[in-house]
């Protein structure tokens, strides 16, 4: 059965169905536009994932456009009002805010959305990795970051503006997870900018808890290629294993490390070696076919040949740290610890002393995956800046 909800946090729980509303779900609510908090242990399928991500606007229908922008302009208005006279909308549930008959009007035109995507699109074959991904990211968008502008010196003109750009930004991490055509993650507009802040200006950001954790694969991508061509995962530093088994003349990691990403990511680059063990040729008959690569996570994309071993082995990349993640995410339920982003193939926890004694199982759910055992790097501080190494076995 089709339902809907109206606000995303979990102490706002409130659903629309069979035109009445109702503060419980039962087993028979089955579809709803997108996920809610409160709705995680459900087996519920969304309309906005098998729409790709797309908006409400971008999936209506011409003929409840009219409808929804009437709705939305009414909603807005209202929720203006509120903001004008003190009200802080984190706060409270925006249901609070609404008339009924403007709650109605505002789920009867989601349910004929929703109905028109789930006629007319096939569900994703990676549906479950995309869902377990969205649950993940809802919940990082839910939690306030601890942010310390005061540690940047406002010498420069690039220190002033980030000192602006952060203290204006919402003091959220908000991800979309479908804007990239390889499934990487990417921020939205006014979300703290955690993919793209320089290194030295990390220490703003704090931890809630005791300190930061971070767990990170080694050489990610190289070492994706390898499992996709079947190869056993070195013990140790790839790019070190890379100067005794490919670049046997080569005795600087730094170069090795640096021809290697340029061989693999570089069609017309050259090195017979190399491509003894990282065989693109192979990974794109494996992997390509139809102007489209289709990774082991069912992920589907269109591409030319120039791109198509590149969109692989990212793809896959990203997908695998999800799925990693979501093996943590799991662990950390009920604790104090959470998850508090993550960052290409690195995963930041903000720690609490009290799960100290976990720090092991975390770091064998997240280097145990389904190409092999990776090698990972774990570090801990009082900021994201200072963080310093940690053996975990």
């Amino acid at each position: 059965m089709l339902f809907q909800t109206f606000d995303e946090k979990k102490d706002c729980f409130m659903i629309y169905k069979n035109s009445q509303f109702f503060k419980e779900i039962t087993d028979d609510c089955r579809k709803t536009w997108a996920y809610a908090p409160y709705l995680k242990k459900r087996d519920i399928e969304y309309a906005n994932l098998f729409a790709a991500g797309q908006t409400l606007e971008e999936a209506c229908p011409e003929i409840w456009k009219e409808d929804l922008e009437e709705i939305q302009a009414r909603l807005r208005a209202v929720l203006k009002s509120a903001v004008a006279t003190g009200v802080n909308l984190k706060d409270i549930c925006l249901y609070d805010l609404m008339p009924t008959h403007m709650l109605e009007k505002w789920a009867s035109i989601k349910n004929n959305i929703c109905n028109h995507i789930f006629d007319n699109c096939e569900r994703p074959e990676n549906y479950n990795n995309i869902l377990n991904l969205e649950k993940m990211i809802t919940e990082i968008k839910s939690q306030p970051l601890k942010i310390d502008t005061s540690v940047i010196k406002s010498i420069t003109v690039q220190d002033r503006n980030i000192i602006k750009t952060l203290q204006e930004c919402d003091k959220v991490i908000s991800y979309d997870q479908f804007k990239t055509v390889t499934g990487r993650l990417s921020t939205k507009k006014n979300s703290f900018p955690v993919m793209t802040l320089a290194k030295k200006y990390r220490k703003v950001l704090r931890p809630t808890n005791d300190w930061l954790f971070e767990i990170d694969f080694n050489a990610c991508e190289l070492r994706v290629a390898l499992g996709l061509l079947g190869h056993e995962q070195p013990e140790g530093d790839l790019h070190e294993w890379n100067l005794k088994n490919v670049f046997l003349r080569s005795k600087d990691r730094d170069n090795a490390k640096k021809r290697i990403f340029a061989w693999l990511y570089n069609p017309k680059s050259t090195e017979a070696k190399v491509g003894d063990i990282y065989d693109r040729e192979k990974i794109k008959s494996l992997y390509f076919s139809d102007n489209k690569v289709k990774t082991i996570f069912n992920r589907e994309i269109e591409c030319d040949e120039a791109h198509a071993v590149n969109y692989a082995i990212q793809s896959t990349a990203a997908d695998l740290v999800f799925e990693q993640m979501y093996k943590v995410w799991e662990l950390l339920e009920g604790r104090k610890s959470f998850i508090k982003f993550c960052n290409h193939d690195s995963l930041v926890i903000d720690f609490s002393e009290d799960d100290q004694y976990i720090l092991n199982d975390i770091k064998r759910a997240f280097d145990v995956t389904r190409l092999g055992k990776f090698r990972v790097n774990c570090s801990a501080g009082k900021d994201w800046h200072d963080m310093k190494k940690l053996n975990i076995n």
